[in-house]
């Protein structure tokens, strides 16, 4: 044999090896994707309908599990879709409106109720600004997203403590905001409903008051669009419990930096 006839022997041997080696790979690549079982969460709005969603655990893992445990243990049962902004609509407040922070002993069986070892809990934020590198779901129409609160705004000092303040209160993207990835932890994605959600934020009366509220950018509903029942279907899979930490008092805080500054003076 000439060596020109070898040499496109070889060259043809590697071309198919590449290509095996490729089609490997994506088979491979694709059974894992395959192998993703994503639970399903329904919502009942009263007086609206059905809206469905699909967690995402690939993306954030710890937050679809604190998710999947609220709702097991019925925590978004009667709470409220509660306002919008420019970019969200909000959900998790009770029937008065208030923030109902969930302690440890609604998700935790073993943690006795008002106990010492029973506290309000929040998660570590699953986000690419907090050191969680896998959360690249974009915040694009329809994402959920944990809320958070921004402590930063009070103090430059407070950034680990607003990255990690996310517990249970939710917000469905009503339009695409680039600027959130990366900074908050989408973690899901409704499935069917949206336009339940749509007829909500753009019909659903706003509250008219002068509280501290009102004057920011959430704008309350003036009823109450009330979540009659929540389940998750997990398919068999067990996502185990969260890992949480104890909730950041931003209230002591504030009391014991003004009395540190009066003490001092």
């Amino acid at each position: 044999m000439s060596k020109k006839f070898l040499t496109i022997i070889w060259i043809a041997i590697c071309v198919i090896t590449i290509i095996l080696i490729g089609v490997c790979i994506f088979s491979i690549v694709k059974s894992k994707v395959d192998e993703i079982v994503h639970p399903e969460v329904t919502f009942e709005i009263e007086n609206y309908g059905t809206v469905k969603m699909e967690l995402y655990p690939e993306y954030a893992p710890n937050t679809v599990s604190n998710f999947i445990k609220l709702i097991q243990n019925g925590y978004y049962d009667n709470k409220i879709v509660y306002g919008k902004d420019d970019v969200c609509l909000y959900i998790g407040r009770d029937s008065n409106g208030d923030v109902q922070n969930p302690k440890l002993s609604l998700i935790d069986n073993s943690v006795e109720a008002d106990s010492d070892s029973d506290y309000e809990y929040t998660i570590k934020g699953e986000f690419i600004a907090n050191g969680f590198k896998q959360n690249t779901l974009s915040h694009d129409k329809g994402v959920v997203s944990l809320i958070r609160n921004d402590y930063s705004n009070y103090s430059s000092n407070l950034t680990e403590e607003s990255y990690n303040s996310g517990n249970s209160q939710i917000g469905v993207m009503m339009n695409n905001n680039r600027n959130l990835n990366g900074v908050y932890a989408g973690f899901a994605k409704v499935t069917e409903g949206l336009d339940i959600l749509e007829k909500i934020y753009n019909e659903a009366e706003i509250k008219n008051d002068d509280s501290e509220e009102a004057e920011g950018s959430i704008q309350a509903f003036n009823n109450n669009i009330t979540i009659t029942s929540a389940k998750v279907d997990t398919f068999g899979l067990d996502y185990g419990m969260p890992v949480v930490q104890k909730a950041f008092d931003y209230q002591s805080y504030l009391y014991n930096m003004l009395s540190n500054y009066y003490s001092n003076e």
